[in-house]
């Protein structure tokens, strides 16, 4: 008989005991998954000028939110219907399936979830005026572990010209304060002076001088030099020799040129590398008789 009993109340504490499990995930598959990125589309009716969409959600499978994605063409107003089925006897009592608006640059421009006045109601609506064209995002979620529930979206699109804003300029703007009141005639006094405030310096500037530039080399003194004879050619006015000596041994332009038994000198007139020339009063038969030998000197 207590075998029976014990049986029995064993069998009434793991009833007592059950009951709705509760999740304790996001209410998401994976922590990676980012259902905003892939939206679904919602494409206006060209006759009604509506979009329908419905869904289910149910936290504990893992289904918490729907993303939306509407496209308007033009600057208008966006007017949202949302109902929801009521939920099972399971969702606790403070159950609200919220929605929310997200504009192009993805910033919430319209909410409303349990913080709001019609937290728990049913059908939800909600109209956004003078948006401007591009893709606006609508997020449905549940807000309870234990919540689930179906619902059916329809957004409206109409059309409307671009709003002016009006400006108050210059109403808002301040009016100058009173300014000093100027004579038309100067009136400072002929005896005036003015107070010139003089200050010493007592810092010293101190010039450095820069290093001296070299002193220019010396010009090499030429030596006295002799050399043989090389061509002898008749011209006008005398006799062309040229000497076979050049500036790479020490003759250059200018240099005297003088002939042993030979009266009168001359000077070389043009020199290359290794034989210079030059214009001498004398015959071709005096400067043989020379021994064809000249001194230059400088």
């Amino acid at each position: 008989m207590r075998r029976v009993v014990t049986m029995v109340c064993a069998v009434g504490l793991a009833a007592a005991c059950g009951g709705p499990q509760i999740p304790q995930h996001a209410g998401y598959k994976t922590d990676k998954v980012k259902p905003w990125a892939k939206p679904k589309a919602l494409k206006f009716d060209a006759k009604t000028g509506e979009a329908k969409t419905e869904g289910d959600l149910s936290y504990a499978a893992y289904k918490r939110a729907k993303w939306f994605a509407v496209d308007l063409p033009a600057h208008g107003d966006l007017d949202l219907k949302l109902e929801v089925t009521p939920p099972g006897d399971a969702v606790n009592e403070e159950f609200d399936l919220a929605i929310e608006v997200l504009d192009p640059a993805n910033r919430v421009i319209s909410k409303s979830d349990l913080e709001d006045e019609e937290a728990g109601e049913l059908n939800k609506k909600r109209t956004l005026k003078d948006l401007d064209p591009g893709r606006y995002l609508i997020h449905v979620y549940l807000q309870g572990r234990m919540d689930s529930a179906d619902f059916m979206l329809v957004a409206s699109f109409k059309p409307t010209s671009a709003s002016e804003g009006l400006s108050d300029f210059p109403s808002q703007v301040l009016f100058p304060p009173p300014l000093a009141v100027v004579p038309l005639d100067d009136d400072t006094p002929k005896t005036y002076k003015p107070v010139v405030a003089t200050t010493k310096s007592t810092s010293t500037i101190t010039i450095k001088k820069g290093p001296k530039p070299p002193k220019p080399a010396d010009k090499p003194v030429v030596a006295t030099v002799t050399a043989r004879v090389l061509g002898v050619a008749v011209v006008g006015g005398g006799t062309q020799i040229t000497v076979g000596r050049g500036t790479d041994s020490g003759a250059s332009v200018g240099m005297k040129v003088s002939m042993k038994g030979v009266a009168g000198g001359a000077t070389l007139s043009a020199c290359n590398a290794r034989t210079c020339t030059a214009q001498i009063s004398a015959t071709p038969d005096q400067i043989k008789s020379a021994g064809g030998e000249v001194t230059l000197s400088p």
